[in-house]
């Protein structure tokens, strides 16, 4: 199914349940077979059996969610409330030229006439591409979708200097242009970027860009692009355009009545309780036959309404499923391992697993200190044992990673330099101490008494990750009072006390904001884990557990002060569009800064080689070549360290398969990352 209503900036949490999609989406392996990361499988009676034929509507698709919606704004939705939760009821209303058939990921037309997106060719001072807008394609209240609706949302971006998913998309080069002054948005002249969107008339649209954009510009750019529709939002941005702050008061507009140009049209919600979306009957898509990933299936919508009831936890959402209350339960991190047996036992539910496309992460705000000394970030990294976290203390639910790129992403996934990246920190060894001392064999004199010996041995495991960390903070300008050090005797570690950064006391307590173990049991206990991990190495640290949505917000929004007021937190990304992966740029070029410009870069990540790569990345024109510069990025990520890296896990899902039924469950990501795919659940 098409869906170019997916958002590459949902902004996920992770924990023991690291990603509510982490701790819960691991099943008993008595139940469903779980695979090496990467692997897909279903339970009995998991695969739907294909057809052609479009099923029958009329029914409501009822869902259960666990965290608040928190806007009706579609604009909002993609900048400051990125959150998945909005996703799953926001994303499936808004058409793009081009989007992604599943389960197959194949690209696509959504309202563009053809499948080929065409190449961009000189056209003067430029390169320009234009592309032909289907004329059956409208509104969910009978508007044309135009080319005026591209350029609209193109321009509304570029005006408004909208941030977050949009410039992600739109990516503007700097223009000069004196209605743009106090526009924080700079485009350095080597960067590729658009000088011009056109309407040349009703039905074509014409992308201009200052140099000639690779594979990740176009079509994965503004091909792939939510369009807004000018007619309802119009007004809205014109009177939002003499204010103050335009894209604050956009964002702040009611969405209701916005119309759709997807398969779902938003009808209400309520804070706190749920929200509702009725199907767009008159989808300009219903009826198509897709062939996908060797599926073939129809397109609905099918259902007449679909609902979003939230729940307080995953044990009243299960029993609201087995009661036939819910269809499908939505969570990033899938179902809990203690829930599964409930699943299975049923004969009206149906569990099956899926590989993801995302991870969990630690990141470290970069314009503070310790957190901006590499020696500090190395530390925390060799502290960290992944193996024995994801093995022992999250029970196995969970496979530890060293790169930010998923394994599921078969095509984009490099296993030998993630395995090289794994070997330095799973077989850490080291022959001298943190002072630069050989490791002597400790003996007992002819009393029994301990005595160091002459004879010296490597370290390895805990005691060599401790001796490695300590280094690489007195490397970097950190120290302890004489005696204080921390070490390693008796199979443990010895705390320290009293570190200090250039001679100067850090008496600062660092805090690392996590989802609570209600909302994610998994990232909740690696924050824990890392904070005991600091208190070892002498720093005053804590772990403190937040609510999803404020945990957001603390890391996104700035300040009253224009501070981004955080040390550490631990959340998760799904990554968006796995055909052609463009969220390097998105989270850690230094032009999407989001104290610069609203972007997704929030810990200031700020590295000249890695700002070059991107720009070629967003410049190759094959494959190859990116898939190239893409690992180059990733080297740069692992040795700089804005984030730590930290695991996922398998989604596993259930449906009401006596109620509803799919004509595919094996997807990436599972049925969540389509947004429960709206358009095209039928009634079982």
């Amino acid at each position: 199914m098409r869906t170019p209503k997916l958002s590459g900036r949902w902004r996920l949490v992770v924990a023991f349940a690291v990603f509510a999609l982490v701790a819960a989406a691991c099943g008993d392996d008595d139940a469903t077979t779980t695979s090496a990361p990467g692997a897909t499988t279903t339970t009995a009676g998991g695969t739907t059996t294909p057809t052609t034929q479009p099923p029958t509507g009329g029914f409501v698709y009822k869902t259960g969610i666990f965290q608040d919606t928190t806007t009706d704004n579609f604009w909002a939705y993609v900048d400051p409330a990125s959150t998945v939760w909005n996703a799953y009821v926001l994303g499936p209303t808004k058409p793009a030229l081009f989007g992604v058939n599943y389960p197959g990921l194949e690209l696509t037309n959504d309202v563009a006439v053809s499948e080929d997106p065409g190449v961009a060719a000189a056209d003067g001072d430029g390169f320009s591409v234009t592309v032909a807008i289907r004329d059956d394609a409208a509104w969910s209240d009978g508007t044309p979708i135009t080319a005026n609706d591209v350029v609209f949302t193109a321009q509304t971006v570029f005006d408004f200097c909208l941030g977050g998913g949009w410039n992600d998309s739109y990516q503007w080069a700097l223009r000069d242009d004196p209605d743009t002054e106090g526009c924080q948005r700079t485009i350095e002249s080597e960067a590729i970027g658009l000088t011009n969107v056109e309407a040349i008339d009703d039905q074509t649209v014409k992308f201009t860009w200052n140099l000639l954009p690779g594979l990740a510009i176009w079509p994965h750019g503004p091909g792939l692009a939510a369009i807004m529709p000018e007619h309802f939002w119009g007004p809205v941005v014109a009177e939002a355009s003499g204010s103050d702050d335009p894209a604050e008061v956009l964002y702040a507009a009611s969405g209701v009545g916005d119309p759709s140009g997807g398969t779902t049209v938003f009808d209400s919600r309520e804070a706190g309780a749920f929200a509702r979306t009725l199907a767009n009957d008159t989808y300009y898509d219903k009826g198509r036959e897709i062939i996908s990933g060797g599926v073939t299936y129809t397109t609905g919508p099918f259902m007449s309404e679909q609902t979003f009831n939230l729940y307080g936890d995953q044990t009243a959402a299960v029993l609201a499923l087995k009661a036939g209350d819910v269809d499908f339960l939505y969570n990033p991190l899938g179902l809990q391992r203690g829930l599964l047996d409930q699943i299975i036992g049923d004969p009206n539910l149906t569990s099956f697993t899926n590989a993801t496309n995302g991870f969990r992460y630690m990141a470290f705000n970069l314009r503070r200190e310790p957190m901006s000394k590499q020696g500090f970030r190395d530390a925390v990294a060799f502290m960290l044992d992944k193996e024995y976290v994801a093995n022992s203390v999250l029970g196995g639910v969970a496979f530890p990673l060293y790169a930010t790129l998923p394994e599921g992403n078969a095509n984009w996934y490099n296993e030998e330099v993630a395995d090289g990246f794994a070997e330095i920190y799973v077989n850490a060894s080291t022959d001298v101490r943190h002072d630069g001392e050989s490791f002597f064999v400790i003996g007992e004199d002819e009393e029994g008494n301990p005595i160091v010996t002459e004879e010296t041995y490597t370290a390895t495991g805990a005691e060599a990750r401790l001796h490695l960390a300590v280094a690489a903070l007195k490397a970097d300008g950190f120290s302890w009072p004489e005696g204080q050090e921390p070490d390693f005797a008796d199979l443990a570690i010895v705390p320290g006390s009293g570190i200090m950064l250039d001679g100067t006391p850090l008496t600062q307590q660092l805090v690392i904001l996590a989802p609570g173990p209600a909302y994610d049991p998994l990232r909740a206990t690696y924050s824990l884990i890392i904070a005991q991990a600091l208190l070892d190495l002498g720093f005053n640290a804590r772990a403190k557990p937040t609510d999803f949505n404020v945990l957001v917000d603390a890391v996104f929004v700035p300040d009253d002060a224009g501070n981004l007021d955080y040390d550490m937190f631990l959340l998760g990304w799904s990554l968006g569009n796995p055909v052609l992966p463009t969220y390097h740029e998105s989270f850690w070029a230094a032009k999407n800064d989001t104290l610069v410009n609203d972007g997704n870069n929030n810990t200031g990540f700020d590295n000249a080689d890695f700002n070059a790569l991107v720009e070629e990345f967003n410049v190759a024109q094959t494959f190859e070549e990116a898939y190239d510069i893409m690992w180059q990025m990733e080297q740069i990520l692992f040795e700089v360290k804005p984030y730590i890296v930290l695991f996922d896990t398998g989604i596993i899902e259930a449906i009401r398969t006596a109620s509803v039924s799919f004509p595919f469950l094996e997807s990436l990501s599972g049925l969540q990352f389509g947004n429960g795919f709206p358009g095209i659940v039928a009634a079982a």
